[in-house]
């Protein structure tokens, strides 16, 4: 249950937070959206167990879709596939903080990226592709790699203090 908390906890500063403190959006311009869960269950993937990340990015993914936008199940599927990718490309490498910073920013890319090209093709957005890649992605991985590099070394001994039991 800890680690059901702390995503639900990371999801509320997401929403409800965050907003008041940091200017998340300004006018047609700058653009920022916190993957925080995202990063979170990317790790959980990376140091846990997979099965569980994956269905903690699709539970959540499916509360982000119920809450924050007006069609269900893009994040849902978004979250699952982009963190069953980044998860497969962590099996080349050795995880070490670096590889775990560069592999959440390629989830969160990743996922911003299939999200923002499913809501373009069913017409949900009208933002130009220049503009997303301008003023949305990089403010956007900015935040989250900051995310990752200050909460990597606290959820990584959480993580690594629980057994198979503690992640469900």
């Amino acid at each position: 249950m800890k680690l059901f908390f702390i995503l639900f906890l990371l999801f509320l500063i997401e929403g409800t937070v965050l907003p008041h403190v940091l200017p998340l959006q300004t006018g047609d311009h700058f653009e920022i959206v916190p993957a925080f869960v995202m990063v979170a269950v990317l790790l959980i993937a990376f140091f846990a167990n997979v099965r569980w990340g994956m269905r903690y990015a699709i539970l959540f993914g499916l509360l982000n879709d119920i809450v924050n936008t007006s069609v269900i199940g893009v994040y849902a599927f978004s979250m699952g596939l982009s963190l069953y990718l980044t998860y497969l490309l962590s099996k080349w490498v050795n995880l070490n903080l670096m590889t775990a910073l560069a592999l959440s920013a390629f989830g969160v890319l990743l996922c911003q990226i299939e999200v923002y090209l499913i809501y373009l093709m069913i017409g949900v957005t009208t933002q130009p592709v220049t503009a997303f890649l301008i003023w949305r992605l990089p403010p956007t991985l900015v935040l989250n790699i900051i995310f990752t590099l200050i909460f990597y070394f606290p959820f990584w001994h959480f993580l690594s203090g629980m057994d198979e039991e503690d992640v469900r």
